[in-house]
């Protein structure tokens, strides 16, 4: 596999394993408003199988990001349904280690992501998660987008939704 120095590279299916270990870090980290309790065997309740199939499913995307040739974080993504029924990828989790926060790297991931959707896209927010809450709110100002339009699932109510470059939503809405 060809490592890079910054930027997204896809996980390979032996590095699944890490991936479920970086999970657990993320679940830690959103703790507090994801309501999930640490298993008596120290892990969060995050199903192995259903991480690694972020790398095995074809569907389904699973990218380190790196800076400076270092792992500093993942990112996945996978196709959801609108409550209209039509399909769109959703950045369904992203995480940056404490390390590399602030220094401008899931913004540089997110938009070279961005540039990879053939189709709209979603991002769901956790209503208490402040922190996310301001970068998608600075991303959404610095990424090329031809549209940004937040919305509302009555089954989802404990996220913010947000729709890019989905023109029919922006209409509906």
């Amino acid at each position: 596999m060809k490592r890079i120095s910054n930027g997204l590279e896809e996980i390979s299916h032996d590095q699944t394993g890490t991936l479920f270990r970086l999970f657990q870090l993320y679940y830690y980290e959103n703790s507090d408003w994801m309501a999930e309790e640490i298993g008596d065997d120290g892990l969060f309740d995050a199903c192995a199988v259903s991480i690694a199939d972020y790398v095995t499913s074809p569907s389904k995307r699973a990218y380190w990001i790196r800076k400076d040739g270092a792992l500093a974080g993942f990112v996945v993504t996978e196709p959801v349904s609108l409550p209209d029924g039509r399909e769109v990828d959703e950045l369904a989790d992203l995480f940056i280690m404490k390390r590399y926060r602030r220094q401008g790297v899931a913004l540089a991931a997110v938009r070279e992501l961005a540039s990879r959707f053939e189709r709209p896209w979603l991002v769901a927010v956790f209503r208490n998660d402040t922190r996310a809450a301001a970068f998608w709110h600075k991303a959404f100002q610095e990424l090329d987008l031809a549209s940004v339009r937040p919305y509302t699932d009555p089954e989802l109510e404990q996220f913010r939704l947000y729709a890019m470059n989905d023109r029919q939503l922006a209409q509906d809405t």
